[in-house]
């Protein structure tokens, strides 16, 4: 199924389940699809020019959240890998992910793996994060498509769009 709001797009099967938090707006805001298997395919947009600051391009970004989080004394080892990032008059994404371990404060070791794809839609002046988690020591029957959705995802705003 064709999912569009907020000139954001991506294709979604029609058994997953959205919500949307009641404060998100055009400009910034959170929303989450749950599938029937119980994973989440979140996805985070909010003002750009809070990470241009630091971050000229998207590629910067990740660059700098890895290097932040290798600097975490609870991430015991980060393994990133990255795609080429595109980029349009108006738009630069940047698909990637990362698995990372980390110690958790009176518990155990715990891996996490991170799909998702960001954005930085200089149109509408939006950083766009679209992620999900999953444990890389289990099997998730929902990766695939989950990614198929976060490989269609994009942002569809133009010119005559009034941010």
């Amino acid at each position: 199924m064709r999912f569009a709001l907020y000139d954001f797009e991506m294709q979604v099967p029609n058994d997953w389940k959205l919500s949307i938090d009641r404060k998100s707006q055009y400009g910034a805001g959170i929303m989450s699809f749950s599938t029937p298997h119980g994973s989440t395919l979140d996805i985070i947009w909010e003002n750009l020019e809070k990470h241009r600051s630091k971050s000229p391009t998207v590629e910067d970004f990740l660059n700098n959240y890895i290097e932040e989080m290798k600097k975490n004394k609870n991430v015991k080892s980060i393994d990133f890998t990255k795609e080429s990032p595109t980029r349009t008059e108006e738009h630069e994404s940047l698909p990637h992910e990362f698995t990372y371990v980390y110690k958790q404060p009176f518990s155990k070791t715990v891996s996490m793996k991170i799909v998702s794809k960001c954005l930085y839609c200089l149109h509408s002046n939006r950083f766009i994060i679209v992620y999900s988690r999953f444990d890389p020591k289990k099997e998730n029957l929902d990766e695939p498509v989950i990614r198929d959705a976060i490989k269609s995802f994009d942002c569809h705003c133009t010119k005559n769009t009034k941010p």
